[in-house]
Parts: C-alpha cells; structure tokens; sequence
C-alpha cells in the first residue's frame, strides 16, 4: 500500500503544473485595423504578419509525441472580434463530415476547434468548433464535468475551405458574447484538432492521455499586448411568435389553435455576468426526449434541453453527484407526471463576480394548470468561491413555493441548502470532495439530510475512484432528481421512503502496446462495484462489474462485461404495467443474478457504420435475453440515415408473466444547406405503449434567427389508435 502511494506521488510530482503549462505553450494576439474577410482563406496581409502556433501533439488514441498531420493557427482582434486562423494539413482530400448541423456530430467529423477561457481560473470557459465543411459548434466548459454543454448556442462566424494537402478555417467570435475581465492580459486558450484520416484528436499544447481535451487545467495562454474592452451596449432580444394546431383524441376534444408571443433577452453586466430574462417562453422547437426502456426499479433522468436554463447551468445542476441532484432544471413547468403546465416567466443571473467566484440566481414563475394544478415559484441561488488552486466550495439554497388564487401556501413549500468543497490537485490528477445536503418541508423534522465524500486520482494507465453516501428517509429533491429513496408498492398502491448508505468504486487500467504500427491503440481493464446499505446496517443491493476494451486503429471497439448482482428486494416489483391479477408482481425478498455481454462499434469513419450488443443472464428470479444495434449510413454530405432498435425477452418462472419489451428508433436527416436542415425520427416503443413521428424544419435564416416547422403524433401500440397531434410553425429573431 505504501509503495502504492509513493509511485501515485511520483507521477503526479512528474507531471507538469498549469503554470509551467502556460510558460511553455503561450502566443500572441496581434491587433489589425484592416477588415477580415471570413470566407475560410487566411490571406489578409495582417495574417501573414501574425504570429502561427509550432507543434500539434498527440492526444487520443495515443499520445506523447507530434502530430502525424501538423496544424498551425494565428490570433488577430479588433475593437469587435477575435479572429482565429488555421491551416490544417491532410494526407489525402477524403474528409469526414457527419453532419451539416449545428451542434451535431463533431467530434464525429474532420474539424478544428478553440477552448477559451477568458478569466484564466480554469473554472470555466468556451467551446468554439467547426468541421471541414463548416458546421459550427458551441458549447460551455465547465471544471468538474466531463462533458461540455453543447445545448448553449451564440451568434458567430466561421468559414472553411478545402484543398488538396490542407484545408484552412476563419473564425470570428465577438467580444461581445464573452464574459472577461478588462484587467487581464492573459486568457486560457487551447486549439483541438480532429484528424480522421489518421484516426487522431490533437492538440497544441501536450494533455496527458487522462485528462480530457477540453480540460480548462491544460490550456495554454493567449498574451495580449493591450486588454481587450467589453462593448458598451452589451444585449441581445430575441422575440418570437409561434403558431400551432393540436388534437387530443384521447379526450375527443375539438382541435385547438394557438397564436402566442414572447421575448429572450441577454444582457450582459459588468465584466462577468449575464442575465437571461424571459417572458412567456415557449420551447415547441426543443427536440422531444428519446424514449429508452427502463429495467430498473428507480426513473430515469432524461436531459434538459430548453436553451433557457443552459448557460452556465452548472452552476445548479453539477450540485450533487448523478444519482443525487438538489436542482434539475427539468422540474420546472412540469406536472409531477411529465405533462407541461405554463412558464409565465423568469430571470437568470449567472457569471464570474471577480476572478474567483461564480454567482447564480435564478427565479421562475409557473402558471396554474388546467387541472387546477397550483402556480408555483422557483428561486435557486448558488455561488462558487475558488478559495486557492484550483479548489472550490460551493454554497446554495433552493425553494420552490406554491400558490393558489395569488396567495401562497405557507404549508406546501420545498427547500433544499447545502455546501461542497471540492478539491483539484494544479494539474488535475488528483480530486477530493465532501458535501452536505439539507431539505425542509412542512411537518418533517429530522432524518432530512445527505452527504457523500470521496475521491478520483487519474494517470496515464491507471485511474480509481471512490465515493461513499448517506442519505436520510426524510430528505427530499422537489427540485432537483433523487432516485432510489421512494420505493413504490404496487400491491398496496403507495410509496414507501427507505433512507440508505452506499459505496461506489471504478478501477481501471489501460496497457499501451509496445508496437505503435499494430493495430491495436490500447486495451483497458476495469472494475466497478456498487453496494447500498440499509441505515440499519443491513445489505440492500450489491452490484460488481467486470469489464475489458479494446480500441483499434481503425477507431473500431470492442468491449465485453460480466455482472453480478444481490438484491434484498424491499417491496413487490412489477416491471410491465399489466394487471397484478393477470401478472402478479415480483416478491419482496432475496435475489441473485447474473449476466454478461459483448459489444462491437465498426470504424466510425466509413460511411455506413454498425454498433451492435448482446447481453444473456439470470434477472432476479428469471432470465433475460437484451439485443441491440445501431446502424447509419451517411450520404456525405447530403443526408443520413440511422436506426436505432434494442429488444429485451425476461422469462419468468409461473406464476410470473414473461415480459418482452421492443425499442425502434429511425431517423432521416437531411441537409439541403448548412443553415437549412430538416430532421424526422420514428419512436416505437412497446414498454411506453407509444408510436411518435416527429418531424422538425429549421431555418436559419441569420446568426441565432430561425423558422421552425414541427409535426408530432403520437399511437397507441398495444390496441392502435391515435393519441394527439399537433402541427407547430415558430418563428424567433435575434436582434
């Protein structure tokens, strides 16, 4: 074990820390008083007279040493913009794009992107990409989460064009869309290229294999001779008008048409903050929820995608850890059964209050719903406080209120406060964190909290983490997502609250082959394991996985697993919605299971792809047979074609019913410009007992402006027959 700890504090001692990053990797922006023209061909004389970044390195699926293909980027400003040019070797003029898009397949396709982070804290910061034919995406990036946000969309430019052993880029982001301080003459600035060709992602500064690409700790700085000014009219509205037909045949009720309105608006205060406000807003144009089929016992968390609630969401919705989260934005204007009732509005103050805290403040007002759901109150205040390095501790206070006719109720509130301290080693390797959790509610007192505490060390070829939890029976999550402590009875038709503890562990390895010319990249081992206790000390569910992947030249992957599980079942479980007469429910009890399974991805590249699985096994006192594939096939770059389809066959011993439950998922998407797509997908799900098309024209007309042309319709598929539909035209404008 000490061995152990002194080779962890070798390497991390090894590994170079952000500062040292920063000297090594810098470069300049240049100001031009010339116009740059974006038309992707970086011929402007103030290019030449710039400064190019020297070498690309390597990052994934290997890393360590020069790029095969070597890329070379300049940074220019003006009063405005900072401009970004690249020239981006290629063997051969066989590109890869995914997709025309926005925000769609990026990482998927040949393309170049920027990591910014003006404040140069490493806590947050922005995603710039675009692929070789010029389909941009943007997201935020956040310290402490693994994936980017890339439901946040702002106005830029950017162009690119094509040659034979190259193609270049022209970027142009304005000043005015980012958050920074006048002061600072640093900025965090990292540049990622995807080169599909060679089956390899990277980047101009040298990122251990890890650590994510668009990890803010490994950025290099960006040096400007004179700090950049904000804009002095620093906002956006974007108005929009919608107009709608619907039908409900499940109610035979006539069709109903809607003419509505509202307004966004972004506004930017001070250096670092933004305030989002919204009068009745509409979110018709989101794309609907995936369906998935659930084997477990517990919901399922599906994501927020209404732009609204996106920038800087972090700030709330990475409280917590993902089976426990104080806030999910998703709870806002929806019924407790996932229908919608009416936003009238809200406000959402976000951002950087100096170089070392973040502030959030969000309040939203929903109407009263036409079952005589009650109005409802939302407030969410955060704040985030770097306290030395690269740790955090973050305060906040939730409370959702209820009204009936305009008064409040004094006794139908839900609150939700707590603290964490997050510790990040300088260069990332090493984290640690403790929390606590309170929730208030009328009439509980006690038995209302949860914390957890935990920690994840990375290296190269080794990573583990562990995080350990006590939850509470009496704490709550109105506002936010907790998953296991309501255990629902279906025989007596009621809910009980069970408070557990749990300990959650992952160990892998990953071996590198001495042969760099094989074609094998890497093979990775690992472990997982998941045992919840009762607070009385007693085993509720032990889970332990075993797995092992193989990743291969040609970016194909091949992983297989091995599962075993005991289960102390504390109530009935029925996992169809057939009659308990018909199908009586599984038993409360002890059970054992097992199960394993195989995957294979084909080389993502090739224009037709493949992703298929299979599991078999015992499950609780039955078996189960799960299948799956996923195929596409891209009509570079015209069109693609995918079906997803997943089937699960659980046979059970009498007198327990056998269960088979089907998932078919089709998608065409067509893109007859890069700012003109339209996008239709079919859902078929036997467990959902539901058959939607969905059917989405978008239009973008000009930077962040859009018409939308929606259908959906919904069938029953146990007795076939039509559910509702409705026909949506939206038009929203970004002044």
């Amino acid at each position: 074990m000490l061995c152990g700890l002194f080779l962890f504090g070798a390497d991390v001692s090894a590994q170079i820390t952000r500062a040292e990053q920063q000297n090594k990797y810098h470069i300049a922006i240049s100001r031009t008083t010339a116009p740059v023209n974006i038309d992707g061909k970086p011929d402007e004389l103030a290019w030449q007279q710039a400064t190019a970044t020297d070498t690309f390195w390597m990052k994934w699926p290997r890393d360590g040493g020069p790029a095969p293909a070597q890329t070379y980027v300049k940074c220019l400003f003006d009063e405005k913009f900072i401009y970004i040019s690249a020239t981006c070797q290629q063997d051969n003029s066989n590109y890869t794009i995914k997709s025309l898009k926005r925000d769609a397949g990026y990482w998927d396709s040949d393309g170049f992107a920027i990591i910014l982070d003006p404040l140069n804290n490493a806590n947050n910061g922005y995603f710039f990409g675009i692929n070789a034919s010029g389909a941009q995406t943007d997201a935020i990036v956040s310290a402490g989460s693994d994936e980017m946000d890339v439901n946040w969309d702002n106005a830029w430019l950017a162009e690119t064009h094509k040659g034979l052993k190259q193609w270049t880029l022209e970027i142009a982001i304005p000043l005015q869309i980012l958050r920074f301080d006048e002061s600072k003459t640093t900025w965090g600035i990292n540049f990622i290229r995807n080169d599909l060709s060679n089956n390899m992602y990277s980047a101009w500064t040298q990122i251990p294999f890890q650590f994510d690409g668009t990890d803010l700790g490994w950025t290099g700085a960006l040096q400007w001779a004179e700090a950049p000014h904000r804009a002095k009219k620093n906002y956006n509205l974007v108005p929009y008008a919608i107009a709608s037909v619907s039908k409900d045949y499940e109610t035979q009720s006539d069709p109903v048409t809607k003419l509505d309105a509202g307004m966004d608006a972004k506004i930017g205060i001070g250096s670092g903050l933004n305030l989002d406000v919204t009068f009745n807003p509409d979110f018709s144009q989101t794309e609907i929820d995936e369906q998935v089929v659930n084997l477990t016992r517990f919901d399922v968390q599906l994501p927020e995608k209404r732009t609204f609630f996106l920038e800087n969401s972090d700030l709330f919705s990475n409280i917590g850890v993902p089976p426990i989260r104080p806030f999910f934005s998703r709870n806002i204007g929806l019924r407790d059964d996932g229908s919608a009732v009416p936003i009238w509005g809200g406000l959402r103050l976000t951002g950087n209050v100096g170089a070392n805290t973040r502030i959030g403040v969000l309040n939203m007002q929903t109407g009263k719903g036409d079952d005589n759901t009650p109005a409802r109150n939302y407030t969410a205040l955060a704040v985030n406080r770097r306290i030395f390095g690269r740790t955090t501790v973050t305060g906040y206070y939730f409370d959702r209120e209820t009204f009936r006719d305009g008064d409040r109720q004094k006794n139908a509130f839900s609150r939700n406060a707590g603290g964490e301290l997050f510790y990040t080693s300088s260069n990332g390797a090493w984290a640690a964190w403790a929390t606590h959790h309170r929730s208030s509610q009328p009439g509980i007192a006690g038995q209302n909290w949860w914390g957890n505490s935990g920690f994840n060390y990375k290296k190269r070829r080794f990573d583990v983490l562990l995080d350990v939890a006590h939850v509470a029976e009496n704490y709550y999550a109105d506002m936010g997502f907790e998953r296991r402590i309501a255990n629902y009875d279906p025989i007596r038709d009621t809910t009980i609250r069970l408070g557990y503890r749990y300990a959650f562990n992952t160990m892998n390895l990953r071996f590198f082959p001495k042969n760099a010319q094989g074609r094998l990249n890497y093979t990775e081992i690992g472990a997982e394991t998941f045992v919840v206790f009762n607070t009385d000390g007693s085993l509720n569910e032990f889970t332990s996985t075993g797995k092992a992947a193989w990743n291969f030249k040609n970016t194909s992957e091949i992983s297989a697993n091995i599962a075993s599980n005991a289960l102390n079942l504390p109530v009935p479980f029925q996992i169809s919605d057939d009659d308990l007469v018909t199908c009586p429910a599984l038993p409360a009890g002890h059970y054992q299971y097992h199960s394993a399974g195989l995957d294979w991805n084909s080389d993502y590249r090739k224009a037709f792809t493949i992703s298929a699985g299979a599991g078999v096994g015992s499950y609780f006192n039955g078996t189960q047979l799960a299948l799956r594939v996923e195929a596409s096939y891209r009509f570079q770059p015209i069109a693609n074609i995918a079906v997803k389809a997943e089937y699960n066959q659980l046979n059970f011993p009498a007198p327990f019913c056998d269960v088979q439950f089907t998932n078919i998922t089709p998608r065409i998407e067509v893109f007859f410009l890069k700012n003109l797509w339209w996008t239709t997908f079919l859902q078929y799900n036997t467990q959902s007992d539901n058959f939607n098309i969905n059917s989405r024209l978008q239009w973008r007309f000009r930077p962040m402006s859009d018409i939308f042309l929606v259908y959906t319709d919904n069938y029953a598929v146990k007795f076939w027959g039509p559910k509702n539909k409705a026909f949506v035209v939206k038009v929203n404008y970004w002044l």
